[in-house]
């Protein structure tokens, strides 16, 4: 589960050191588009419909509500935790009796609201998803400027426990900036020693991960990557190749997928598209549960 906070003072100063009012309506209505996918969510997450059907239409939704995607739809199954995005081709479809999560943010002229929802297929991992919620909605209440994001921490983290699961820990929330989904200050899951504060007008997505508690409470990095950020342009020699550095580079604001690539120039060859993805540097590969004891 996750969340992203504005500071509700945001909404009602016109302060340009925080925000102006045309920041301040972008917010808004990038809010308003994924408050309103999120009760979409668990009824376009069913068994047996292929996770990039779900990736596709939210993000065509998205478009269709005036919004863009901040980032691809992540489609988590059981352990895989986090930053799964379907290639093209992708074959995996939501299974019975699974823990589905489902990422996704909303950028409204670079504002960005960042949120996931849980649809939870088994009875006996509800706990996991009820932990979450009630971690996020203790993190929002104790969310002020001058707190310790370490205080954060330790919030979701008391929480979580009390249900007898476990945080992950090497997975956390993060500041959000203009265009920048992960601007440097991290949100961490569980309690510590850090001395770094919220400070007014800042916005942070709130992000807690529960797990088994005989579990690791870690997750490490999968083999395959499927979001790129665009570094530079490098070999691109041939008509083909330079047509899709052009289209990438007119949406660096985001980070992209290979999907986009081939759902824009479906005429291309794969080795045109495969060519171009060296001008790019890896976001993020899949995260997955470490196995615990």
């Amino acid at each position: 589960m996750k969340d992203t906070i504005v500071n509700p003072l945001l909404l009602e100063t016109t302060d340009p050191w925080l925000f102006d009012s045309q920041a301040l309506d972008s917010f808004r209505k990038s809010g308003e588009i994924v408050a309103r996918l999120r009760k979409d969510v668990p009824v376009m997450v069913k068994p047996g419909v292929p996770a990039l059907r779900i990736c596709d239409e939210l993000e065509k939704k998205m478009r269709d509500l005036g919004g863009k995607p901040a980032f691809p739809v992540n489609v988590g199954i059981n352990e895989v935790a986090a930053h799964y995005t379907s290639p093209p081709g992708d074959t995996l479809t939501i299974p019975a009796g699974c823990l589905a999560k489902i990422d996704f943010g909303v950028q409204v002229d670079g504002y960005v609201t960042d949120t996931s929802v849980t649809v939870c297929f088994e009875h006996k991992l509800e706990p996991l998803v009820q932990a979450a919620d009630e971690a996020l909605g203790n993190a929002i209440r104790a969310f002020r400027p001058g707190v310790k994001l370490s205080e954060i921490g330790r919030v979701v983290q008391s929480t979580i426990q009390k249900y007898g699961l476990r945080p992950i820990s090497n997975l956390t929330g993060h500041k959000i900036e203009r265009y920048t989904i992960h601007a440097g200050k991290s949100v961490p899951n569980v309690g510590g020693m850090n001395g770094t504060k919220i400070e007014e007008g800042e916005v942070y997505a709130i992000e807690p991960f529960t797990t088994l508690a005989k579990a690791a409470g870690m997750v490490t990095n999968g083999s395959s990557a499927y979001i790129y950020r665009f570094v530079k342009p490098r070999g691109a020699t041939s008509e083909d190749s330079k047509k899709v550095i052009a289209y990438i580079q007119s949406r660096t604001h985001s980070p992209s997928k290979p999907r986009q690539l081939h759902n824009s120039h479906r005429t291309l060859t794969p080795v045109s598209i495969i060519a171009c993805i060296i001008g790019f540097s890896a976001v993020c590969t899949p995260t997955i549960e470490s196995a615990g004891t």
